[in-house]
């Protein structure tokens, strides 16, 4: 999803959460070649003003690679009629980063198809772990068989294995070259929007991890705020979510659905 939707569905939100209408009236880096300018200068009829520049905080560093990589292979097997195993659940499972660079991803779910159509009958119920060949590669997997009783359904599903928190790096490189573009905007409310949009992993726990170092505090002392917006079920659902993450941490948790215009708040 383009930044510029992701901005507009927050800001949505953002005006309901606080019965207000915010428009937005520039678009500073659309007119700023140099791409020092900020995403987006927003005005309410009151006058106030919002200066927001957004960037996508992936939870691990090569995450979105990762997932059009697993989307290619395991995930496009997900309840293939040739791999699901009558009377039995399977979950096939890879941890990121697990599928070589070197490995060709045109057939990659054909192959992985050949192999697994081959050993899943095979396997003992429980976990085991398997090793799938593709070429000169070898793909490491962990299938989890359960039998189901005839009243349920077989099923055969793929997920991956979050590799853990990934630190405060990726928040850190963004407040050093996201604040500077909202400093300059002395009359207006400076918001830093973190995007996260995978299910793993959370942008307040790799915020939390940040140093307590005097460059950490003087970037912070030059905004307003920052608001974390979660878009993983925007595209499928248009269902956006945001929450505060500084200087208050999660006291807001909110969602907007855009079709229907359902607004929902946490319980303070």
């Amino acid at each position: 999803m383009k930044d510029k939707d992701v901005i507009e569905s927050w800001l949505k939100l953002y005006s309901v959460l606080h019965k207000t209408t915010f428009r937005i009236v520039e678009w500073p880096d659309k007119l700023d070649s140099t791409r020092k300018a900020i995403d987006a200068l927003c005005e309410n009829d009151d006058g106030n003003r919002l200066a927001i520049e957004h960037t996508l905080i992936q939870p691990f560093e090569g995450e979105k690679g990762d997932r059009a990589i697993f989307i290619q292979a395991l995930a496009a097997l997900e309840n293939d009629p040739r791999l699901v195993v009558p009377g039995f659940a399977i979950d096939a499972t890879q941890t990121v980063n697990c599928i070589p660079g070197g490995v060709h991803r045109t057939n990659l779910s054909a192959l992985l198809r050949s192999d697994l159509e081959k050993i899943l009958p095979i396997l003992p119920v429980g976990q085991s772990k398997i090793d799938v060949t593709v070429g000169k590669f070898s793909i490491p997997l962990t299938i989890y068989k359960d039998a189901v009783p005839p009243s349920e359904q077989s099923s055969f599903s793929t997920a991956r294995i979050w590799p853990g928190d990934s630190g405060p790096e990726l928040v850190l490189k963004a407040l050093r070259e996201k604040i500077p573009k909202l400093a300059v905007y002395t009359d207006a409310t400076k918001i830093l929007l973190l995007e996260k949009d995978a299910i793993a992993g959370t942008v307040e726990s790799q915020f939390q991890q940040l140093p307590a170092t005097a460059e950490v505090e003087a970037l912070l002392r030059q905004i307003d705020a920052i608001w974390t917006v979660n878009t993983c079920h925007l595209e499928s659902e248009s269902v956006i979510f945001t929450n505060d993450v500084w200087p208050t941490l999660r006291k807001t948790v909110c969602s907007l659905n855009l079709n229907t215009g359902e607004f929902w708040q946490a319980p303070r």
